[in-house]
């Protein structure tokens, strides 16, 4: 679940992603592609 709330994202977005225990919010702070 947290990979497809990155999808499309960049440094600075907030993406949230729903869990058992409610709504949780990431903001991307970096990006690096390996």
């Amino acid at each position: 679940p947290i990979s497809r709330a990155l999808i499309g994202k960049d440094t600075g977005d907030v993406a949230s992603v729903n869990s058992p225990s409610g709504v949780k919010d990431y903001e991307i702070i970096k990006v690096e592609h390996l």
